[in-house]
């Protein structure tokens, strides 16, 4: 008996073709962002790494270069500016995280109901956002200069306002608000989003049950939009550990080392100190550390975030 031979449906071919031609699009499109990367972060991330462990003083002839193993991070963990500054960091973390996250989620509650010229407000509050730092640090430093307007009323009125960005306690706080100040209006533009797609019938549904306005944020606002307020929680941790411009622009790590966190250091130990291995080993310990922080989000979110 003559097995007859089965041809693939046309309509299966036809797609498969589809779907070769749409991925050839599709890595058409993202090859100059891949290219970009790696030129830009992945090969310079990788010299890093490989820098670490090496000796390098910042221009270092090919012929001095040696292997020191983990000297560089036994250096690190042993001085006491370096350990300091790690600290002031994650003092900076949290200040700065949970304040954008509580801010930004107000904002876009407030802004996602009808509020007088509501599209006005969305834009004055997310135009901080595309605002360039350094312009943004010298408007701040004229407000909580000595001689700014607003000290100097103060004053006049009976009052002695301290000098924020000088106070050694008040300092690093200060920076992070302004920080805040900035970056918010992204957080609030992305939980205005999640908050539009959150269904009405589920918030009227809470509110025939006799649930509060409150209890209709707490129980049915926030497990909706949990997945977002996950992904806004790593970039913005991700974002507090970025925050060289913002305080090189207003304090340069002063007054003392009250600012000086350790991106700071970084920069400061590779182009100041010219030990590139030292910097390298402090952002390897800084990429661990956040590695480590996103590792444990990733973990925990099966336990309060709802898809």
């Amino acid at each position: 008996m003559k097995m007859e031979k089965t041809s693939a449906p046309k309509g299966r071919t036809n797609g498969s073709k589809e779907q070769k031609k749409e991925n050839r699009y599709g890595w058409l499109f993202i090859s100059p962002y891949l290219i970009f990367f790696t030129i830009f972060t992945g090969i310079p991330f990788l010299i890093a790494i490989v820098m670490s462990f090496l000796n390098v003083k910042y221009i270092t002839r090919l012929d001095n270069l040696k292997f020191v193993g983990f000297q560089n991070f036994i250096k690190i963990f042993k001085n006491k500016e370096i350990i300091a500054s790690l600290l002031r960091t994650f003092q900076y973390s949290l200040v700065y995280v949970p304040l954008i996250m509580v801010v930004g989620f107000a904002l876009a509650f407030i802004l996602n109901k009808g509020v007088f010229l509501k599209n006005t407000t969305r834009s004055l509050v997310f135009m901080p956002y595309v605002s360039n730092m350094v312009a943004v640090a010298v408007i701040f430093k004229v407000l909580l200069g000595n001689n700014s307007p607003i000290i100097v009323a103060l004053r006049n009125m009976g009052f002695n306002p301290p000098l924020l960005l000088q106070d050694l306690k008040l300092a690093l706080p200060t920076v992070a608000i302004i920080s805040v100040w900035k970056g918010v209006g992204l957080n609030m533009v992305v939980y205005l989003g999640a908050l539009q797609e959150v269904p009405s019938e589920l918030i009227e549904a809470a509110q025939i049950d006799g649930a509060t306005k409150w209890q209709r944020i707490r129980k049915v606002i926030i497990p909706m939009i949990s997945p977002t307020t996950f992904f806004l929680t790593i970039s913005s941790i991700i974002g507090s550990f970025q925050n060289f411009t913002c305080i090189q622009a207003l304090t340069e790590g002063g007054p003392g080392q009250a600012t000086t966190v350790m991106s700071v250091n970084i920069v400061r130990t590779a182009f100041t100190k010219f030990d590139t291995s030292l910097a390298s080993a402090m952002a390897l310990i800084m990429f661990v550390i956040v590695m480590i922080v996103t590792l444990i989000q990733w973990r925990g979110q099966k336990k309060w975030v709802n898809y």
